[in-house]
């Protein structure tokens, strides 16, 4: 597999807040570094998954900026990938590839593809798989920031050759948004850099997290994680996780043979008889006994 060594050298201004800059100031700008190392924290992980090599990704940077010096510094075409959230948050994110590193990430995903500079099929596949991975992961970083569970919807890959096409936030006259730049480095030479934007709206939103907590907005992600685990009252923030409930009237151990047999109106004899209880799962955890009842004609257990 061929080594991939892109990086852009978009550099922008340093992102530690100005001295005079007010505590609110202050704030937002480490509400919105936690929210970035959150967000980048399982993308190591994720892409040595995907890519099938150690990955290792840091964040070099969050600032504001406008949408044209983000384009004088990183000219098109771009690849684009649009993030929306599914649940917790409302709004999008995009993370932006220039073209050489879009290709580059989307070759070694895709083993190897080769395209002589151009992005193909296989590689905008490999490049989607590898952000719904990191996204996967982003998720449950993220929850202690924003108090809740949050998940991402199934991303979008789009190749902006024209900025007539951009997205309205991402468009020259647009005003300033958020930038997090990061870096996904390999042992072997592998070198991809991540452009994630943040709209205006959607950085107020995460600038305002936990206001009354500024203590909180520093702490490294494996501290605020420790933190929801010891504290009875962040209890709420897995309330809406979802597990599987499994009813089980009995179990049969049957030959491949006899299995072949089954036919519609087959009869399979189960280790329990009519009258015997339920055993009700959840998570594949036995958790209770019951009673099969009919409720309104449907079937349910007490």
């Amino acid at each position: 597999m061929t080594q991939a060594t892109v990086q852009d050298s978009h550099e922008f201004t340093p992102h530690s807040a100005p001295s005079g800059a007010s505590s609110r100031e202050r704030s937002a700008q480490e509400n919105l570094e936690s929210f970035a190392s959150g967000f980048f924290e399982g993308a190591g992980p994720a892409l040595t998954t995907v890519l099938n090599r150690k990955v290792t990704v840091s964040v070099l940077e969050v600032v504001q900026a406008k949408p044209a010096d983000l384009l004088a510094r990183m000219p098109l075409p771009w690849v684009v990938v649009e993030a929306a959230y599914q649940r917790g948050m409302t709004g999008a994110h995009w993370l932006l590839f220039s073209q050489a590193n879009a290709v580059a990430l989307g070759q070694t995903g895709a083993g190897g593809v080769e395209g002589e500079g151009e992005l193909q099929a296989a590689n905008q596949e490999a490049i989607r798989d590898a952000i719904n991975q990191m996204l996967a992961s982003a998720g449950p970083a993220l929850m202690p920031l924003f108090g809740r569970s949050v998940s991402f919807a199934p991303v979008t890959v789009h190749v902006i050759e024209d900025v007539d096409v951009l997205p309205q936030e991402l468009a020259p006259q647009a005003d300033s948004v958020w930038i997090a730049r990061a870096r996904a480095t390999g042992a072997d030479g592998f070198a991809v850099d991540l452009t994630l934007t943040i709209s205006q709206d959607l950085a107020r939103a995460i600038a305002a997290l936990g206001a009354g907590e500024p203590e909180t907005l520093t702490a490294t992600a494996s501290q605020r994680a420790e933190r929801v685990e010891s504290a009875p009252s962040k209890m709420d923030l897995i309330l809406d996780v979802t597990l599987p409930v499994t009813v089980e009237l009995g179990r049969a151990r049957m030959q491949i043979q006899d299995i072949l047999k089954l036919a519609p109106g087959s009869v399979i004899e189960l280790d329990k008889s009519s009258g015997d209880p339920v055993d009700l799962f959840i998570n594949d955890r036995p958790i209770a006994k019951g009673e099969v009842v009919i409720i309104d004609e449907n079937f349910g257990i007490r």
